[in-house]
């Protein structure tokens, strides 16, 4: 959660002063600390913060880094999700190829596909237009692709429904 939120704060150029925050996002063209998020985006990082309050999250900012594997699919969204309380998936698509798109507009950089097999969850919440999904994609047991896809997405191509 602290890396969506501040992934947020660091595309509006907010420069950082913690440590970890310094290292994680570099402050390279960053342009002070008064910044002003998009409505959108403002919407992202309060559900964040709520959840961060409910789940008392805390993470040590005088640290030098933080675990984040996949940090590289959140990098290449153009339009930010928030972590849902709640999930669901789709396991084993039996439909068409998908593309996932950087963002929620058909011209958006395709930055992965659900190909049949594969599982399908929704584990994101989208404070983008409506029509469009943030979904996760799994290969087996490999998250391999993150991204957003005009839905909503046919649960009658899953082999089987959870959540």
């Amino acid at each position: 959660m602290w890396f969506i939120r501040n992934l947020h704060f660091d595309r509006a150029g907010y420069c950082f002063g913690s440590t970890l925050g310094q290292n994680i996002f570099d402050n390279a063209g960053c342009t002070g600390k008064d910044i002003k998020l998009d409505a959108e985006a403002q919407a992202g990082v309060d559900h964040i913060k709520e959840m961060e309050g409910y789940h008392g999250c805390k993470v040590d900012t005088a640290a030098e880094r933080i675990d984040m594997p996949n940090d590289y699919m959140f990098r290449k969204l153009e339009d930010l999700p928030a972590p849902s309380e709640t999930g669901s998936a789709c396991m084993g698509w039996r439909g068409p190829e998908i593309a996932v798109l950087a963002g929620h507009r058909m011209d958006a950089p395709v930055v992965g596909t659900v190909r049949p097999g594969m599982d399908i969850m929704w584990d994101y919440e989208s404070f983008g237009p409506a029509g469009w999904e943030i979904v996760s994609v799994y290969e087996g047991s490999d998250w391999v692709g993150l991204g957003w896809v005009e839905g909503p997405i046919d649960p009658g191509h899953c082999t089987q429904l959870a959540g």
